[in-house]
C-alpha cells in the first residue's frame, strides 16, 4: 500500500464551499462531508494531518486537503506488508476542520474542533475487502460542546475518551448512545468528565489502546504502559494497574524520533523520522506487544519482527491545514511580512500582544481580525535547511504606538481552529531600564516542524542547518498540558513581569547581532532556556557585563552550545563538521565564565525545591532562613529541576561566585551571584523549572523581584 498511488473509488464529492471562516460556520452538510474543503495539489512532504486506527486493522487517513480514506492492514497480526484494496477507499471530504479525530472499533469517528465541540460520524462497512459502505444517519451531529477546556483529548475505543487539562489532570468520558444523539443517557455521568489521574505533566503525550490500555511518552522519549481497569470514571483503590504508575516498555517515541504513533489491540504503529534527513518521513512501522494486557504481571515482550515496514506514503504534519511564519522581530515603523499556507478557502488573522499565557488573561489584541483568501503552498526541495520560501500572504507596517513585547499572529480557521505565529516587537529606541531577551535560537533548535531538527535521532552527518523562516511546531501559546520550557515557559516569566509591574523592552536572540542598544539598559533578563549562542551574541553580552551591566539568568542549561547564523540565507548552523555537539566548554570557553554556573546533567528530569544556604540581600522580605525550602511546586513541578546548572558543571569553579541556595536533589540547581567588573554582576537561578514556579511561591517571586530591583540601581 502506498498513499501516493492514484486514487480510485472515491465517493461523490459536494461542491467546494466558499467564504470566510465566520461566514461558512454552521452550513448544513451531507453525510460524511464537512465544510470548507479547499482543492489543492497534494504535497508528498505533508500529505496527511493524522492517522486514526479503527479496529481490526482498519486505518483512516485524514488528508491535509480534507479527504478521508479507509484502509485495512491485513498484516496487523504478523507485521507483513499486506493491505486490503491497496489504494484505499475515499469516503469523505472537508475533514481538515478538525483539530483531532478519534475512532472506535465499530465505525464511529469523533471529530474534535477548536471550539470544543465533538462531532459524531459512523462509517457503516458493507464490504470489508475494499471499504465500501455508507454514512449512518446522524453523521455530522455535534454530540458534546465541552472539550474546549482541555489541552488535548485522546482515546475513542468503545466510545471512551481521556481529556488532559492544563494541569496535566486526566478526565474520563464515555459516549454511550452510539448513534449521534445527545439526549439524556447519551453520555456516562451526563457528559461530565470524571478525574481519574492528577498532574501527569511530565508526559509529553498519551495515546490509547483497547481495554483501558494507555501509552504515555514521558519527557525524554521513554514509553510507559498504563492500564485503567475501573472503566467507569472512578479512581479508587484498584482503578489502575500498578497504582497508576507507568511501567517502562520502550524508548525513543518522542517527537524527536517519530512524527505519528497510534495503537490497536497490542500493535503500536509509528511513522519514524527517516535517518536520511534528505528523505521524506513517511514509512509506517509495526510493533507488537505480545502480552499488552498483562505487562504488570508477565513483563514486556516485543516479538521478533517488531519495527517491520508495513506501509509508505504516510507523511504526517498536524498543522498542514493552517500554518505560517514571519520575521522573529520587528520595530515600529517596519513592515511585517506573514507567509501562510492553508487548505481552507479563507482564514482570519489578528495580532495579540502577550503578557502571559492566554488562559491567564495575558492577551491584548493590537490588530483586529481580518479575512484573507486561503492558498496552499507546496514545500520546495531542501525546505528543512533553507525554509519553505512561501510567498507573503499579507503584510502590514507596525504602528508607532505598539508597545515592545512578545506578540503572535493568530490564525483562525472554522469552528475555533487556531494557530499562532510568534514574533517580537522591539523598541525603536530603548525605553525601559530592563531588556528581556527571548531565546528564539533554542526554540528553533527544538522546532520539529518538517520532521528533522537539532534533536532528531539520526546518524552524525556533519553540520545541521535549519531555517529561521519556517513555522514553529512548538509554539505553545495556550497551556499544552505538559511541562514546557519553550514559548509557554517564557510566557510564565512574562506573567511574572506583568504581575509585579516590572516594565521591560523585548528582544530575541539574533537582535544581539547588532548590539548597539544593549549598553543603554541597566539589566538584561535571560529567559527560560537560552541554550544556543552565536559568537557574536556571546561577545556582545560579555562586553556588556565588562562595562558594568547586570544579567538575570532565570533559566537553566544556558549558553551551552555554539551555533553560527547566516543572515543572508536566514539559517542557523548547528554542530561541528563531524556532526557532534558544538559545546562552548569544549572550545575552552565554558558557560560558567559568563554565568558563574554550567549545565550539570547528573539530575536530568528530577524536580526538587531549593534550600537556603546562606543569607543574602536577595532574600530580603522573604522570611527565609538558612535551611528553609522554597519553590516546592510549579507548572514544571518543583523549582529546581529538569535541567540545572551548578558551579562545577563544566569543571573548576569560576571566581567571584556567591551561592545562597541550592536544589535539594544531588547536583541540584545552585542559585548564586557572580561579580563582574565595574559594578556588573550575574544572578543565576540555574534551573529550567524556576520560571514555572514563580506564580506558585511568593517567596521565590520576591527573590527575583529583589534581583530585578537591585539590577536597576
Amino acid at each position: 500500500m502506498h498513499l501516493g498511488d492514484d486514487e480510485k473509488g472515491s465517493v461523490a464529492r459536494r461542491t467546494v464551499l466558499k467564504g470566510t471562516a465566520a461566514a461558512i460556520a454552521g452550513v448544513a452538510l451531507a453525510a460524511g462531508q464537512q465544510p470548507v474543503a479547499h482543492a489543492a495539489a497534494e504535497d508528498p512532504e505533508q500529505r496527511l494531518l493524522q492517522i486514526v486506527p479503527g479496529g481490526n486493522g482498519i486505518i483512516y487517513t485524514l488528508y491535509a486537503d480534507g479527504r478521508i480514506k479507509w484502509f485495512k492492514h491485513l498484516g496487523r497480526d504478523n507485521g507483513t506488508y499486506n493491505w486490503a484494496s491497496g489504494d484505499g477507499r475515499e469516503i469523505g471530504s472537508g475533514w481538515q476542520i478538525h483539530t483531532n479525530v478519534l475512532a472506535d472499533q465499530h465505525g464511529q469517528l469523533f471529530g474534535l474542533c477548536g471550539d470544543g465541540t465533538m462531532w459524531w460520524h459512523k462509517w457503516v462497512l458493507t464490504n470489508p475487502a475494499n471499504g465500501d459502505g455508507y454514512w449512518a444517519p446522524g453523521t455530522n451531529n455535534i454530540i458534546h460542546r465541552g472539550f474546549g477546556q482541555y489541552s488535548y483529548v485522546f482515546g475513542g475505543w468503545d466510545g471512551v475518551f481521556y481529556a488532559v487539562d492544563a494541569h496535566g489532570d486526566m478526565y474520563w468520558y464515555r459516549y454511550l448512545a452510539g448513534d449521534g444523539s445527545n439526549g439524556p443517557g447519551a453520555w456516562a455521568n451526563n457528559g461530565v468528565g470524571q478525574k481519574i489521574a492528577s498532574e501527569k505533566r511530565d508526559y509529553d503525550m498519551f495515546f490509547a489502546d483497547m481495554n483501558g490500555i494507555i501509552y504515555g511518552v514521558r519527557h525524554g522519549a521513554v514509553l510507559h504502559w498504563f492500564r485503567y481497569l475501573a472503566g467507569d470514571g472512578s479512581n479508587g483503590p484498584g482503578a489502575w494497574v500498578n497504582n497508576g504508575d507507568g511501567i517502562h516498555i520502550g524508548t525513543g517515541f518522542d517527537f524527536g524520533s517519530g512524527v505519528e504513533r497510534f495503537a490497536e489491540n497490542g500493535v503500536v504503529y509509528v511513522v519514524w523520522v527517516n535517518q536520511d534527513h534528505t528523505k521524506t518521513d513517511h514509512e509506517l512501522r509495526w510493533y507488537k506487544l505480545a502480552n499488552h494486557l498483562t505487562i504488570d504481571t508477565s513483563g514486556v515482550f516485543w516479538p521478533n519482527g517488531s519495527g517491520a515496514l508495513v506501509g509508505t506514503g504516510f507523511s504526517v504534519a498536524r498543522t498542514a491545514n493552517l500554518q505560517g511564519y514571519t520575521s522573529w522581530s520587528v520595530a515600529p515603523g517596519q513592515r511585517l511580512d506573514v507567509a501562510v499556507s492553508t487548505t481552507f478557502d479563507a482564514y482570519m488573522a489578528s495580532v495579540l500582544r502577550l503578557d502571559g499565557p492566554i488562559e491567564h488573561g495575558g492577551a491584548t489584541q493590537v490588530r483586529a481580525p481580518q479575512a484573507y483568501r486561503g492558498e496552499r503552498h507546496l514545500l520546495r526541495s531542501g525546505y528543512r535547511a533553507n525554509g519553505p520560501a512561501w510567498p507573503t500572504s499579507f503584510s502590514f507596517t507596525v504602528p508607532d504606538d505598539w508597545q515592545s513585547g512578545f506578540h503572535v499572529v493568530k490564525l483562525e480557521g472554522p469552528y475555533g481552529m487556531r494557530q499562532y505565529i510568534p514574533f517580537v516587537v522591539k523598541p525603536k529606541q530603548p525605553r525601559e531600564k530592563v531588556a528581556l531577551l527571548l531565546p528564539y535560537l533554542t526554540h528553533n533548535a527544538y522546532n520539529h516542524w518538517g520532521g528533522h531538527f537539532q534533536y532528531s535521532w539520526e546518524p552524525a552527518y556533519g553540520r545541521r542547518q535549519f531555517s529561521i523562516r519556517r513555522p514553529f511546531a512548538n509554539a505553545y501559546i495556550e497551556a499544552p498540558g505538559f511541562i514546557d520550557v519553550r514559548f509557554y515557559g517564557d510566557l510564565l516569566l512574562m506573567k511574572w513581569f506583568a504581575d509585579n509591574n516590572v516594565a521591560y523592552d523585548c528582544y530575541q536572540d539574533l537582535d544581539l547581532h547588532d548590539p548597539s542598544w544593549l549598553a543603554q539598559y541597566k539589566a538584561v533578563v535571560l529567559a527560560t532556556h537560552p541554550e544556543y549562542w552565536t559568537p557574536e551574541m556571546r561577545t556582545a553580552l560579555e562586553t556588556y557585563l565588562a562595562n558594568g551591566g547586570r544579567v538575570l539568568y532565570t533559566g537553566g542549561n544556558g549558553m551551552y552550545e555554539r551555533v553560527d547564523y547566516d543572515a543572508s540565507g536566514g539559517f542557523v548552523l548547528h554542530r561541528n563538521a563531524q556532526g557532534h555537539r558544538w559545546l562552548w566548554r569544549d572550545q575552552g570557553r565554558p558557560e560558567s565564565q559568563v554565568l558563574g554556573v554550567a549545565y550539570d546533567s547528573y539530575s536530568y528530569m528530577e524536580m526538587y525545591p531549593y534550600v537556603v544556604d546562606a543569607d543574602h540581600p536577595f532574600l530580603e522580605g522573604t522570611g527565609l532562613q538558612v535551611g528553609d525550602r522554597f519553590g516546592e511546586t510549579g507548572y514544571n513541578f518543583a523549582a529546581s529541576g529538569w535541567e540545572v546548572d551548578t558551579r562545577t558543571g563544566a569543571g573548576p569553579e569560576a571566581p567571584g561566585v556567591v551561592q545562597f541556595a541550592h536544589g535539594e536533589q544531588p547536583h541540584g540547581a545552585q542559585m548564586c551571584v557572580m561579580s563582574k567588573p565595574n559594578g556588573g554582576w550575574v544572578f543565576s537561578a540555574s534551573s529550567l523549572c524556576f520560571n514555572g514556579a514563580l506564580a506558585h511561591d511568593p517567596k521565590m517571586s520576591r527573590i527575583l523581584l529583589n534581583a530585578v530591583n537591585a539590577a536597576q540601581l
